[in-house]
């Protein structure tokens, strides 16, 4: 399969991280005199130091050197310092850094010059290299749906005797072997309209900036593909007094905001304080310290209940020889669930927290709720395998649309879509939080993952799902998605004819070069799929009813035979 890329660039990484390196032991003699300052920045995290322009370099010496320094820049105290050297002053002043950020499978492949009008003072340079992903300047994240080729010029003319680059595209060109190192992946969190749960939205910002840059996210707001599935929390125009989040003397982040922030009723101030803790706690696990600043100085929010991480709630049904079975470990234990499966024919299964309820979809035309008082919760021609949220609506319809949520009380309502016009619906799976859903389709295009918010009314109720964010695009003939963490899936993929298991970041991947989709190894032949977020777990089911188990390790022990159906809560 061409679209996912699972080696590395060995040599060309090793290369360029002794060319980055290098610096690290050297004196700059060459580049521009610039005037130095009394104070000299100091930041938490490492940074790679690249050389400056050797004396007389040729203009293809002097492009590599750039792209090398450039690849540095996020991860200094003094952001492009080196790279801005290969530049001419007029080019320095124009050259955007941050506007993007290309991010390539291995190095930028550099021509020979080519003189200009056959001047010997300009010169031409050519490069190129292979597109996978990019990133905006805010952050966000595209995985290309296959390799291609990026192509890119610069012009150099002679400053007293030196080559240096006068024309340059904007943004940054990242091989993926340094883009996880010199990007921090972070996970802006927003809380749900009810406030019992924090919702993640994947952003990639510079080493040294990424707190500073996740607070001005936060407070413009969520992206589109969520919009009013999460609550706002500060009056809309409150932004950073001034352009910087710094660690004070007592270790906590020092957060300055303009007067807006006064309009704001302490309850919200104190759920803006845990939305930054949760933030910017850095995937610790521990939260961070911050200190709210007005004009007048600190601000001291109230405590408030804070919302939770989402995470999947209860074990694993298992349906075998007609019962059901949790799995507890990698045990299989009788259920303790009092479920009416008589004359059903169970083609799906889905539980919600506690086993509250479990629903199964009986052949392709019913959506039954077998706990409590059976009944049958929805009727169609050829229903998309159910998903319960954390509110105990049951969530299906027709693979033509539209989406359809039954809730717990009763009621079945049609939920807008206008993406999914046109479209087969293949699979459906509401996160934990129950702000978001991805949803598998097929039609022009081909078979596409995507990422919704789910918008509810006053009441509750499901009622629309705005314009989606799409994921997992390398991954060719996607059957099933399902949430494996907070901001991953899960994808049921083919490669060469077989079904495999894909992780996918909504948004990227924290853990995998260039935050790139990746196969799990160790298991083939896979039909069904399920993941618990927290604890990671995926359940693969094959052909032959043998149940697997994927934790931490490549290895898939098994844990059940035998098996018709399974189900993680969700």
């Amino acid at each position: 399969m061409t679209g996912v890329r699972t080696r590395a660039r060995a040599v060309a990484a090793a290369t360029l991280a002794a060319a980055l390196l290098a610096g690290c032991a050297s004196i700059p003699t060459d580049g521009r005199v610039r005037q130095g300052g009394d104070d000299v920045a100091r930041g938490g995290d490492i940074g790679i130091i690249a050389p400056g322009p050797a004396f007389d370099a040729e203009p293809d010496a002097i492009v590599r050197g750039f792209l090398q320094a450039a690849q540095a820049g996020p991860t200094s105290t003094t952001p492009f310092s080196v790279a801005r050297e290969y530049l001419t002053a007029p080019a320095e002043d124009a050259w955007k850094p941050y506007s993007q950020v290309i991010v390539l499978d291995g190095v930028m492949q550099v021509e020979s010059p080519e003189t200009v009008d056959e001047q010997p003072d300009r010169a031409v340079v050519h490069a190129s290299g292979t597109l996978v992903a990019s990133v905006d300047e805010n952050g966000v994240y595209t995985e290309e749906p296959a390799p291609s080729t990026k192509e890119t010029t610069f012009e150099l003319t002679r400053e007293a005797g030196q080559w240096r680059i006068t024309s340059l595209e904007d943004g940054l060109l990242m091989p993926s072997q340094f883009f996880t190192s010199t990007y921090h992946q972070t996970r802006l969190y927003f809380p749900t309209p009810d406030l019992k749960s924090w919702v993640p939205d994947v952003r990639w910002f510079p080493q040294q900036t990424w707190r500073t840059n996740a607070v001005q996210e936060i407070l413009a707001g969520p992206p589109d593909w969520l919009g009013a599935a999460v609550a706002p929390v500060l009056p809309a125009g409150t932004a950073l007094a001034l352009n910087s989040v710094t660690k004070g003397p007592d270790g906590r982040y020092q957060v300055p905001l303009t007067d807006q922030v006064s309009e704001a009723s302490g309850a919200a101030r104190g759920l803006f304080a845990a939305q930054l803790r949760a933030t910017l706690s850095d995937a610790t696990g521990e939260s961070a310290g911050v200190t709210l600043l007005d004009r007048n100085g600190p601000i001291v929010p109230p405590v408030v209940d804070t919302p939770a991480f989402p995470r999947t709630s209860g074990l694993a049904l298992v349906l075998r020889d007609g019962r059901l079975w949790n799995l507890a470990g990698r045990q299989l234990q009788v259920a303790d669930v009092d479920a009416d499966l008589h004359g059903l024919d169970p083609t799906a299964l889905a539980l919600g927290s506690g086993a509250d309820p479990v629903v199964v979809r009986d052949g392709t035309t019913r959506i039954v709720r077998v706990t409590g008082h059976r009944e049958v919760l929805l009727e169609g021609t050829s229903l998309v395998a159910p998903s319960v949220d954390r509110f105990g609506t049951t969530w299906s319809g027709d693979r033509t649309g539209p989406i359809q949520a039954v809730l717990s009380t009763g009621g079945q309502y049609p939920v807008s879509a206008p993406w999914l016009e046109g479209r087969v619906i293949l699979s459906l799976a509401v996160s934990p939080d129950g702000a978001r859903i991805a949803v598998v389709s097929s039609g022009a295009g081909g078979q596409l993952v995507q990422v919704a918010g789910i918008v509810r009314d006053a009441h509750g109720v499901p009622t629309a799902l705005p314009e989606p964010l799409t994921v997992g695009n390398p991954v060719h003939g996607v059957t099933r998605a399902v949430w494996q963490d907070e901001a991953v899936l899960a994808l049921l993929g083919q490669e060469d004819g077989a079904f495999g298991v894909y992780l996918a970041g909504v948004g990227g991947q924290g853990g995998s070069a260039g935050g790139l989709t990746r196969r799990l190894t160790g298991i083939t032949d896979v039909a069904a799929l399920s993941a618990s977020v927290g604890s990671g777990g995926i359940l693969a089911l094959d052909n032959q009813g043998v149940l697997y188990l994927h934790e931490s390790s490549a290895v898939w022990p098994v844990v059940g035979q035998g098996v018709s159906l399974m189900a993680f809560p969700g």
